[in-house]
């Protein structure tokens, strides 16, 4: 006869294994991200550190359950598009620090924070699930990591002014994509 407590102890370690699998499928799009932003010119050492922060909580919440890889996609998506500003910054070499908010770098920093956070909270809002106010959530912490990636190295003032603009973007979408919904 078989086993059955056996069998379904097998199974469920299959399940988890596989689900693990699944989830660290985003490990080499983040490698990618942190190494060219390194290559661009951005600090090596706060790349790294939200790089790591980003696998940890992307793997986590992709493993979570299906809300939280589109979370994950959703985040990421969005957040590259301030990421490539810090990126591209460093790579003019221009500092982008707010001392003189009319500098050019700063002001694309900004706006790129903005759009990434009025289109989060926009993208979040379309997908059909049962939270859509955490999925919107999920999604800002997301591309937060994923900005800071591009903006930590330009120091705390700047990295500050971007994540409070991914956070102004979001308040500024929420009554409109509730409105149009």
């Amino acid at each position: 006869m078989v086993d059955l407590d056996a069998l379904a102890s097998k199974a469920r370690r299959a399940s988890e294994v596989g689900r693990v699998r699944a989830a660290l499928r985003i490990a080499p799009p983040v490698a990618a991200a942190a190494l060219i932003t390194i290559a661009a010119g951005v600090g090596a050492t706060s790349c790294l550190v939200f790089a790591a922060a980003l696998l940890v909580t992307s793997v986590a919440l992709r493993w979570w359950s299906r809300p939280g890889a589109l979370a994950v996609q959703t985040g990421m998506t969005v957040g590259a598009l301030p990421l490539a500003a810090g990126a591209l910054t460093a790579l003019l070499g221009a500092a982008c620090d707010l001392d003189d908010p009319f500098r050019a770098c700063a002001s694309v920093c900004l706006a790129a924070g903005f759009i990434g956070g009025f289109g989060v909270t926009w993208l979040a809002g379309k997908q059909q699930v049962e939270h859509p106010v955490r999925q919107a959530l999920l999604a800002g912490v997301i591309a937060s990591l994923t900005a800071g990636m591009g903006c930590a190295g330009f120091g705390a003032g700047s990295l500050l002014a971007v994540l409070g603009a991914l956070a102004a973007g979001a308040v500024v979408a929420v009554p409109l994509r509730w409105r149009y919904a």
